[in-house]
């Protein structure tokens, strides 16, 4: 749904307040990248190198540009980690034939001259990276059971429902709404005046599940699991307010339901698939980001992202 050239003129403050927000995080990603190693030697002789293109979240550094992390993966010589413009060279990653390049985030997804990547279509990144885009996709390919339901507009809806932004990702630009009445105060607000959003039902249920993926034309190569309790069967999982989570073997049947969903795309690359499980084991498929994810980042997950690596290393092309 696309607000009216009216809304758009009067909440155009509070649209600028959010990019500048937006802006200061960025800022702050710039900031901590530069206090962090940018370039880990290994033995020349023994390989490749590996390029982390772009800039990440400020609390990827520490764990990208530890030496521990890199120094069991076969066959690199060296890990170089370059921001892209406008903060970086013009001319993308400077791969050089044989370097693996790896986006950092979906906009540095592009594929670099003379180096070699694991990576999505840009239209698979335009389906994924847009809620609407995603919603629609779903139900043309016949995968409707695998994500909430979407509502046309807010005469169909069934309260509580959620309300999305279709441009951002994770718990950004998400809230639940309690009537028609709360959907207008939401829409008055900084976050979503302005803005194009989607309405879909609600999912409830106490644990949400996210499963991070390597894949290959559609193929699932390498996956690992987590399951977070946030406490509430009507609750937004965000960063802080999980009360538990806890890796998990991926069900075989999850496995299948998200390979089916990413082959007509013939997805490759990394991604993480946010999502709750029904009582007949459907997954309800909230966003796919196609990247590396942060949970992969924590201390406690470096055995976990140094196989995500390793299986992106070994099949770029």
């Amino acid at each position: 749904m696309r607000p009216s050239l009216v809304q758009r003129w009067r909440f155009w403050p509070g649209a600028l307040a959010v990019r500048l927000k937006i802006l200061l995080i960025r800022l702050r990603d710039v900031r901590t990248f530069f206090q962090f190693p940018r370039q880990i030697e290994f033995d020349a002789r023994k390989g490749s190198r590996v390029i982390l293109y772009g800039i990440p979240y400020a609390d990827w550094n520490a764990t990208l540009s530890d030496r521990a992390l890199w120094s069991n993966l076969p066959g690199i010589a060296q890990v170089l980690r370059r921001p892209a413009s406008p903060f970086g060279s013009p001319f993308g990653s400077g791969a050089r034939a044989d370097d693996v390049v790896i986006a950092m985030m979906t906009a540095h997804i592009a594929r670099k001259p003379g180096g070699r990547a694991l990576e999505p279509t840009a239209h698979a990144l335009v389906t994924l990276e847009n809620k609407a885009k995603f919603a629609a996709y779903m139900t043309a390919n016949g995968f409707a059971d695998y994500c909430p339901r979407p509502y046309a507009n807010r005469h169909e809806a069934v309260f509580p429902c959620m309300l999305k932004r279709t441009n951002l990702s994770a718990s950004l630009g998400v809230a639940i709404v309690r009537s028609p009445e709360h959907l207008d105060e939401l829409l008055r607000t900084r976050t979503f005046a302005g803005h194009a959003y989607i309405l879909q039902a609600l999912v409830p249920g106490n644990v949400e599940h996210a499963t991070y993926c390597v894949c290959k034309n559609g193929r699932v190569l390498w996956s690992c699991s987590f399951a977070s309790d946030i406490g509430a069967p009507i609750a937004i999982k965000r960063e802080d307010n999980a009360l538990a989570r806890q890796a998990i073997a991926t069900p075989d049947s999850a496995l299948r339901q998200i390979e089916a969903v990413l082959q007509p795309l013939a997805f490759s690359g990394p991604c993480n698939i946010d999502y709750k499980r029904t009582t007949d084991g459907r997954l309800q498929i909230f966003e796919i980001n196609p990247r590396l994810g942060g949970t992969l980042m924590l201390p406690s997950q470096s055995k976990q992202l140094r196989a995500a690596l390793a299986c992106i290393i070994e099949h770029a092309t």
